[in-house]
């Protein structure tokens, strides 16, 4: 991902962190390696993967509040 302080903030980093059990350095790496995706919204999400009930090519995912989503691919 480029650009990633343009696309995610400090404070998303942290909360979204937690979840994923890494520290928000890590998380950069992640992001930075294209091994950590990020979607402004849900539509862009719904595009990729789809309106399912279990996303088994992801190892996890979170929704930030503000519709963010984080993906870790596996």
């Amino acid at each position: 991902m480029k650009d990633i302080a343009n696309t995610v903030h400090i404070g998303e980093l942290i909360a979204v962190s937690k979840i994923f059990q890494l520290n928000p350095f890590q998380m950069i790496i992640l992001l930075e390696k294209d091994l950590m995706e990020v979607f402004e919204n849900k539509e862009a999400f719904f595009e990729k993967y789809g309106n399912k009930e279990t996303y088994d090519e992801l190892e996890d995912w979170c929704e930030l509040n503000n519709g963010k989503i984080f993906t870790k691919p596996k």
